[in-house]
Formats: structure tokens, sequence, C-alpha cells
């Protein structure tokens, strides 16, 4: 008797080793929902698709051994990866545009990456109207003003480690500062054909220790509040360092920012080659009467660890 409790314990029957698997995995999607409470709950709320596929794996296997009480059981876990998933895959009502889109873009190049020519290469063929990069060093910088043919217009911050290049003409712009450390928000309005458009590029701290994801909360709140202050047509690019998920998005659900991806290309930008952390926290959202995304997509692997995002917004 003794010997069946051991074996039960440690070396369980494969229905009873998932479903305890399963138990187990169910407990940081849970957590991750408390993330407004505490900053290191809020992590947990990144990994929706890890959460996901790591269950209906586990379902399938069920099924395929005919545990069907265990199955039901991670279904109904499944459920919470789910839901938060699916809307993403659901595009917002399309509305009848009077003119050709703005063509936005933004790429986190990394800081220790080498690959400027790919870069290059990948902006004019992007064929964006304004492209936002991001942790762009001296040398990135410098390897950037080969654009300045195709983008006679730029503004660089060289404190936050950003470059922003545009075939439009920058009417006005600020850099607003969002906490103490130097990653600081960009405000510039674009003149276009459709008359002027607001757009901000931003690149808060990763939320890995509570002084860094309090500033990146910081950040957030600025962030909405500029929007808050805008009239006409908003545009919001670059690395967010938090997913759609996160609690720290919430100021911008107030806003009502909407996400380029939605319905289109909702998958991660960053570390897609390793499934088990890779993540969608390049962003491109917009705000505005009559708006709406008519294109988006992830670009290719230029040599960062995260890849570039293209959308057309038009109004």
């Amino acid at each position: 008797m003794a010997s069946m409790t051991w074996r039960s314990i440690f070396l369980p029957k494969p229905r009873q080793l998932l479903l305890r698997l399963a138990f187990i995995v169910a407990i940081f999607p849970i957590i991750g929902l408390l993330g407004g409470h505490f900053w290191i709950f809020d992590l947990f709320n990144h990994f929706q698709y890890q959460y996901l596929a790591f269950f209906s794996f586990c379902l399938v296997l069920l099924l395929v051994i005919r545990a069907l009480r265990e199955a039901t059981i991670v279904a109904v876990l499944l459920m919470l990866p789910l839901s938060r998933i699916t809307p993403s895959y659901f595009p917002p009502a399309k509305l009848a545009t009077s003119g050709a889109p703005l063509r936005v873009a933004s790429f986190n190049v990394l800081v220790s990456n080498h690959r400027h020519d790919d870069a290059l290469r990948w902006a004019r063929e992007s064929n964006a109207d304004c492209i936002y990069f991001t942790e762009t060093t001296d040398k990135w910088t410098k390897a950037l003003k080969a654009l300045a043919d195709d983008y006679p217009y730029s503004i660089e911050g060289k404190k936050s480690g950003f470059a922003f290049y545009s075939k439009l003409p920058i009417n006005r712009h600020k850099i607003v500062p969002c906490s103490d450390f130097e990653f600081s928000l960009l405000v510039a309005d674009l003149a276009t054909p459709h008359g002027e458009v607001a757009f901000f590029g931003i690149h808060p701290l990763p939320p890995v220790t509570k002084s860094w994801a309090n500033a990146l909360d910081e950040t957030m709140v600025i962030l909405a509040r500029e929007v808050e202050r805008e009239s006409g047509p908003v545009i919001v690019v670059g690395d967010f360092n938090i997913t759609r998920w996160s609690k720290m998005a919430r100021p911008l659900e107030r806003v009502q920012l909407l996400d380029a991806s939605r319905g289109k290309s909702p998958e991660p930008t960053w570390m897609r080659s390793n499934p088990l952390v890779t993540i969608p926290i390049d962003r491109i959202l917009y705000r505005g009467q009559g708006m709406s995304c008519q294109n988006f997509h992830i670009g290719p692997d230029l040599g960062s660890d995260h890849r570039p995002v293209v959308a057309e917004i038009a109004w």
C-alpha cells in the first residue's frame, strides 16, 4: 500500500500528470489578473499565447488517451487565455475612407545589432511615410542618415535613443520627459494630404524591476494624457515593453486607442525564435474620427530581438 501511495504521488498515470501540470500552469494567468495590485504579478499577463499552447497540448493528449473527464477540466482552464487572445483576431468595424492611407513603421534595432545595411534596405522597401527607430546608438544614428534622401525630415533623440524619419513635413515637435530615466516620449505633428496628424513615438523601460515598472506605468499615464489633449487624428508607435493584456495598458484603453494589429497580425514581435518567451510588444495604435487600419504586418528578421511592424492607417 505504501509503495502504491509513493508511486501515485511521484509517478502518476499520464492523465493525472497532465491534469496536475495544467493546474500548476493555470496559476500563472490567474496571478496575472492581480497585476494591478503588484507589478511583478503583471508580468504573468504577457504570456497568453504560451498558456494557450500548453493547455491545447494537454487537451489533445488527454483526448488521445480518452481521458474525457480530465480533458473537460483542461478545456475549462484553456478558456482564460483563449478569452484574452480571441478579441485580437476580430477586426473593428471597417470604415469608409476618403484618401490614401498613411503608412507608418516602427523598429527596435537593438543596441548590439550591426546589420545596418539590412535595416536600411528594409526601411526603403517598406515604403513607409514615416519610421520610428528605437535603441539607436551613435553608430545607428550615423547609419540611418543614409535615409535622408528618401526621408528629408527627421528628429533624433540621442539621450532617449530614438530616431524618427519622415517623408511628410514635421510642423512642430516636442520631447516629453516621462520619468527620472532618460526614456522620453516623442510628439510630432505631421502635415499630411488629409490634414495634420499627431504622431507619438514611445519606448519605455522594460518592467523587470520595481523602479522600472513604476517608470513604465508613469509613461503610460503621461502618454494617455498627451493623447487625450489631441482633438484630431493620433498615431502611436514603438516598443511598448508591455503587451495588450498588461494592467499598465489600461490608460491607453481609457483614451480609446485602437490596436492596428487587431484582426490582422496580432502575433508576437519580440524573441520570435524562442516560443517560450515570445510576446507582442511592438505596437501601432491609433485614434480619431473615421480612422481605420487598412493593413498591418510584422516585418522580417533584421538582426534584432524585435521584428519591425508596419501599418496603413486611413481616415
